[in-house]
């Protein structure tokens, strides 16, 4: 035999194979039985429990196996893609837990469309409903750790962003929510940050909420702005003006409060003065015990940390006494010309205030260097008059005396001299 017809030969035999299987399937065997895993449950109308506010939150199986018997020729036609698996929601209206029957729908085989289904893995399915419920949440700030020596946090204008989320999901899950927070460690802090921070969920016992997947939550993360304070203590204190013969070491001073916590950006607080000067008092004219309250202003961005914004002040002068003195020491200056001016007044009584010791000195000393001057230069007025006479006190620079006293001066004019011809 030539090997081309062995081949022919070959070929002939392999295609009356071919026939005879085919011969085989379709008349003598033509049914078979095929398992198919893994086909989807697909829940139907979920649109409408959607709608009603419901959400499905367990199910306990989510896939199903079959065992099937039909014509071969549909054996490759029946696949987990194309073999549908069906559980009606749709009346369904309140939360709670549900079992649904599964329909079961194959494609279309043609005219060899009989699929019978041997077995069934699941032929219903269980379902737990809870109500959707969405609620709006506050986010609160917690800090853990100590921020360095000399530095405060500044809480209060702390900025958090948003300020609040919305969480939407079952209501079980959701009832748990005791708040949500963001928490920053501020351990060895020194300077203003700004940092992206996620957010915790607390129960009422403080433990963090896990969420399943079908909790939904607009922002995971915040982001949190921190301005960071510069904190010193100062030493408050007043200007004092000497005068009226007291001097500085006469005042004692009392604030309350004495010392203040001052907080603010680091190079404004840096550039205050160890003793912040609240104000000033004159001690030229004020009795033995004085008291004032002021109030503290402090530069722009700088506040106490207590929150004082007035500081009162008592002053008591020690060491300064007030008394009279007479002075007899009295001189007319400025006279008129042609006119004659005469002291009606010997002794004005005048008031000295200064040290304890030096006013009493002048006190008893008849030659105490105090004089009084009666300018008459603008007085023209015959008789007796009041003058305002001027004290005056060169020996004692650290007393205070009463400036002007009044002075009766007798004006009276000259008698003309007689010529020679006369």
């Amino acid at each position: 035999m030539s090997k081309s017809r062995k081949v022919v030969t070959i070929l002939i035999s392999l295609l009356a194979a071919v026939l005879l299987w085919l011969y085989v399937v379709t008349l003598v065997t033509p049914e078979a039985t095929t398992t198919v895993t893994n086909i989807p449950i697909t829940l139907f109308d979920m649109n409408v429990l959607n709608e009603r506010g419901l959400i499905i939150t367990d199910q306990n199986y989510s896939s199903l196996r079959l065992r099937l018997s039909t014509s071969r020729v549909n054996i490759p036609k029946l696949t987990s893609d194309t073999i549908r698996v069906y559980g009606d929601v749709s009346n369904i209206r309140e939360p709670g837990e549900y079992t649904l029957d599964l329909d079961i729908s194959f494609p279309s085989l043609g005219r060899s469309n009989d699929v019978v289904i041997v077995s069934q893995s699941v032929k219903s399915v269980s379902i737990t409903v809870d109500r959707q419920v969405t609620r709006e949440l506050d986010v609160e700030l917690q800090w853990t750790g100590s921020v360095r020596e000399g530095y405060l946090f500044d809480a209060k204008n702390a900025l958090l962003e948003p300020a609040k989320v919305t969480v939407t999901g079952p209501e079980r899950e959701l009832s748990s929510i005791e708040k949500a927070v963001v928490s920053y460690d501020v351990s060895d802090l020194h300077e203003t940050t700004s940092e992206t921070l996620p957010i915790q969920f607390l129960d009422a016992e403080g433990s963090e909420l896990q969420f399943s997947e079908l909790v939904e939550v607009d922002y995971s993360e915040l982001r949190l702005s921190l301005p960071v304070l510069r904190t010193r203590e100062l030493t408050l204190g007043l200007d004092l003006t000497e005068g009226g013969g007291v001097k500085s070491e006469n005042a004692k001073l009392t604030l309350e409060p004495a010392t203040i916590e001052v907080m603010g950006p680091e190079d404004v607080v840096e550039q205050l003065d160890e003793v912040f000067i609240v104000g000033s008092v004159d001690l030229t004219s004020i009795p033995s015990r004085y008291e004032e309250t002021f109030k503290l202003n402090l530069p722009a961005g700088v506040s106490c940390s207590s929150g004082e914004t007035e500081v009162h002040a008592s002053v008591r002068i020690t060491g300064v006494s007030t008394d009279t003195v007479y002075v007899s020491d009295i001189r007319l200056i400025n006279v008129p010309e042609g006119y004659t001016a005469k002291l009606s007044t010997r002794t004005a009584r005048v008031t000295v205030r200064g040290g304890t010791a030096e006013v009493k000195e002048i006190k008893q000393n008849s030659e105490n260097g105090l004089y009084i001057e009666v300018d008459l230069s603008n007085n023209t007025q015959i008789g007796a008059s009041t003058v305002t006479g001027l004290v005056q006190n060169p020996d004692h620079p650290d007393v205070s005396v009463a400036e002007r006293v009044d002075i009766i001066v007798v004006l009276s004019e000259q008698n003309p001299e007689p010529t020679a011809e006369e």
